[in-house]
């Protein structure tokens, strides 16, 4: 009898905190593939795949996540988000000794005003050029690197989420949305690592304009480093798309000021529905001044998504690679995908 009076109480503080929180979800991603590059050493050119073995890679960071949202009553919610990514492959974490390694923050939304979210988030940046990559930013045909070249000498890190982070999201008003964060420095790995010595990551603040409504989708993204070494260093991209149905063409500009030095990156992109999937297609071009780490380079990615359901894809990508004074390199990969 007593067990069972202790089980009903453990149950009834359970079923207590669940009423309090109006929803909680479990989601995740677990993406494997097969990857071969000829082993050149084009910046970029494959991202997950220039070795000329056979090697097994995801595509796709795969991920595990917990996020909520509880109902405070006259349009007001909190939320919550916490996702750990880790490599499937051999099980370990993606980014070593940062455990929460993606979207990480608590926030307070007004549904006619917006969201004010502190903790670790993407950088505002980050959605004009994730969303003008037909990649995803996934894969060995991802133009990543290449719209953000020179954002690792603007913030002191490579990560394109910022730890430490006060931020705004506005509410969506007839498809026009705005988003303006500021990331506090300190001592920190890249990323938002634990504490390295002499390892200082400066503040950074950015912003966004995105309208999407329609066929239409357009967007400015903007980050500068505000402390440090790299104070006044610089990002600036735009983005405009056109879905005419049977193909999304997108075009993308991004400028990147660092010092005395900058870098232009042009690119054109497109996605395709075809035989119950889809083709995937960019080509982009960095042309860089002296001083900068990554020379002049082209990078041309296709690929093919395939759903086998609503949550299960199969895909092949190519990624060729050309750059200044380095050996051209072809990687391609196939691979599935699973989301839950």
């Amino acid at each position: 009898m007593k067990k069972s009076l202790l089980a009903l109480a453990v149950l009834g503080a359970f079923a207590g905190a669940a009423s309090a929180q109006s929803s909680v979800t479990i989601y995740g991603l677990v993406d494997l593939g097969i990857n071969k590059g000829n082993g050149g050493t084009s910046v970029n050119p494959g991202a997950n795949g220039t070795s000329e073995a056979w090697i097994m890679k995801q595509a796709a960071s795969s991920r595990l996540g917990f996020r909520g949202t509880e109902d405070l009553g006259g349009g007001l919610s909190a939320q919550f988000q916490i996702e750990h990514r880790f490599n499937p492959d051999m099980g370990n974490e993606n980014t070593p000794g940062i455990f929460w390694a993606g979207r990480t923050y608590v926030q307070l939304t007004s549904a006619s005003i917006g969201s004010v979210y502190l903790g670790r988030e993407y950088d505002p940046a980050f959605w004009p050029a994730v969303k003008s990559d037909p990649f995803g930013w996934d894969g060995v045909g991802q133009i990543s690197t290449l719209q953000y070249a020179g954002y690792a000498d603007i913030g002191g890190g490579s990560s394109i989420r910022t730890a430490n982070t006060l931020g705004y999201r506005s509410a969506n008003w007839g498809g026009l949305t705005v988003q303006a964060a500021y990331a506090f420095g300190e001592h920190a790995g890249i990323g938002g690592a634990p504490a390295v010595a002499n390892n200082y990551v400066g503040a950074q603040m950015g912003f966004n304009v995105e309208y999407a409504a329609g066929p239409i989708y357009a967007a400015l993204g903007y980050l500068t480093a505000k402390e440090g070494i790299t104070d006044g260093n610089s990002l600036l991209n735009l983005a405009l798309h056109w879905d005419f149905g049977f193909a999304k063409l997108i075009g993308y500009y991004a400028k990147a000021d660092v010092g005395t030095a900058s870098n232009d990156v042009f690119e054109l992109a497109a996605r395709v529905p075809l035989g119950g999937g889809v083709i995937k297609a960019a080509y982009a071009k960095l042309d860089t001044d002296t001083g900068f780490a990554v020379p002049d380079t082209n990078k041309l990615g296709l690929g093919y998504d395939y759903p086998l359901s609503k949550r299960t894809n199969v895909y092949f990508d190519i990624g060729v690679g050309d750059s200044d004074n380095l050996s051209k390199n072809t990687a391609y990969s196939f691979g599935l995908k699973h989301v839950f």
